[in-house]
């Protein structure tokens, strides 16, 4: 099982020298920022799968309990796939959820705004959703395999990206890859409707209304095509917060709307996929599923 750092006590910081001190108070400040989990996990491990020939690596974490879980695919923003993602695959684990995050930069991390973008730029698309595609496949064979699940009966998976993963989170639901749901955090749009015509499973959106590089007038032509196309689809747009309002090592974090977009991401997550199903003791059934959250309330309207 995962463990996560305490912050230090006061004594500890009294009795260390000025170094030691400034490197406790940071540990201090990012322990402050880690979620506690609602459910025990087992340690993150890297696995590969192949794509076109080539073997891509992938961070995975699932629930220590036993059961049925539903898996998601969790892509990651320009930054490649670093601690910060790492941990939002340990918080969706520890709601329940079988998790992989692939490795679309092949080991490169976005150390600053230039390199990111510059990764971003030489990143193949297709190629980028054929692995979320086979991502999705990892879960359902390797996943269902550990837990034991009936033959012919599939794990749903949803997908889940932030900025340049969101775009590709919309992208392989509308190529039509295998997956039952998918959620967007701040990524771009397509805002005419013949091209979101493909949609074919449930949508959820959140932006941010100071976003510069996704701006609010582009979203919401974005949902006003989904539902001149009919498509299921929910997109909220919060005020007073900027892109990549939920990384917590972000200068535009903001803590009260990250939370909040959390529980509506894990609810629809239930609503859309399942709710986390966890084996009892042995010879018992598992226990029903747990109902969806209801009347969240909103740190601002969209």
């Amino acid at each position: 099982m995962t463990r996560r750092a305490m912050p230090p006590t006061t004594e500890a910081l009294r009795r260390s020298g000025p170094r030691r001190v400034a490197r406790l108070a940071l540990l201090a400040f990012a322990a402050s920022l880690s979620p506690v989990l609602a459910l025990p996990i087992e340690e993150g491990k890297l696995v590969t799968f192949e794509v076109r020939g080539e073997k891509v690596q992938a961070h995975h974490v699932r629930p220590a309990a036993a059961g049925f879980h539903a898996g998601v695919v969790i892509i990651h923003e320009w930054w490649g796939l670093n601690g910060q993602i790492k941990g939002v695959a340990e918080r969706l684990a520890g709601e329940g959820y079988v998790v992989i995050v692939p490795d679309l930069f092949r080991g490169k991390l976005g150390t600053d705004a230039g390199w990111a973008y510059q990764l971003e730029r030489e990143l193949n698309e297709s190629w980028a959703v054929d692995v979320i595609g086979a991502a999705a496949d990892w879960l359902r064979t390797t996943a269902s395999r550990v837990a034991g699940r009936p033959r012919g009966q599939k794990m749903p998976v949803a997908t889940l990206g932030f900025g340049m993963g969101g775009k590709l989170s919309l992208a392989a639901a509308l190529e039509g890859k295998e997956i039952q749901a998918a959620v967007i955090f701040y990524g771009s749009v397509e805002s005419g409707m013949e091209a979101l015509r493909s949609l074919s499973v449930p949508l959820l959106g959140i932006f941010a209304d100071e976003d510069h590089d996704i701006p609010r007038e582009q979203v919401k032509a974005f949902e006003t095509a989904l539902k001149g196309a009919g498509k299921d689809a929910t997109i909220i747009i919060y005020r007073g917060v900027g892109h990549s309002f939920f990384n917590e090592t972000r200068p535009n974090y903001e803590k009260s709307g990250a939370k909040i977009a959390w529980e509506r991401t894990v609810e629809f997550l239930k609503e859309k996929i399942g709710a986390p199903a966890v084996a009892g003791p042995k010879g018992q059934n598992p226990p029903p599923p747990t109902p969806p959250a209801r009347d969240l309330k909103e740190p601002s309207g969209g």
